[in-house]
């Protein structure tokens, strides 16, 4: 535990038995070139799984939140693609702001894509209303995964 009241906030994982995508909503982008240190964690996370399952898609989300004349998904991207993950393999939801739109367009990805097992990835003290927000949409039969990562500001 790393500060008294984190168990409030956290919830335990809920890992898959067989990912065939990632849902990676972006925290934030350090400049536009590189996401912060927690989107990078995420990102991370989601890779050390794509490994396993290397037939998996990732799926990453934020449109232009900061205002920097691109989008979140895109940076995150390139972010992936350099660290070995073929840009097949890589799916932008790029034109939504906020959790509940990340979500509502991810899951248009989903089932047009026929995905089975989506899966979240996000920081561990966004995973419960990430998990939330999907329930409350509809989501059903899905799985997520969490990290800590000490914070970074965006640009």
């Amino acid at each position: 535990m790393r500060f008294p009241f984190e168990k409030q906030w956290t919830i335990p994982d809920n890992p898959p038995s067989n990912p065939d995508c990632f849902v990676i909503p972006s925290y934030a982008l350090k400049n536009h070139t590189t996401p912060t240190r927690p989107t990078r964690a995420q990102i991370d996370l989601a890779i050390d799984w794509w490994k396993r399952f290397p037939n998996s898609s990732l799926i990453m989300c934020t449109g232009d939140n900061q205002f920097l004349g691109l989008s979140n998904a895109s940076v995150m991207a390139a972010y992936a693609v350099g660290l070995g993950v073929p840009a097949a393999n890589v799916i932008e939801e790029d034109q939504f702001l906020n959790t509940y739109e990340n979500l509502h367009y991810a899951m248009q990805i989903i089932q047009v894509r026929n995905f089975q097992q989506p899966t979240l990835v996000t920081l561990d003290l966004y995973t419960r209303r990430a998990a939330a927000t999907a329930r409350k949409m509809g989501w059903e039969d899905f799985y997520w995964l969490s990290v800590y990562s000490s914070g970074e500001p965006g640009t």
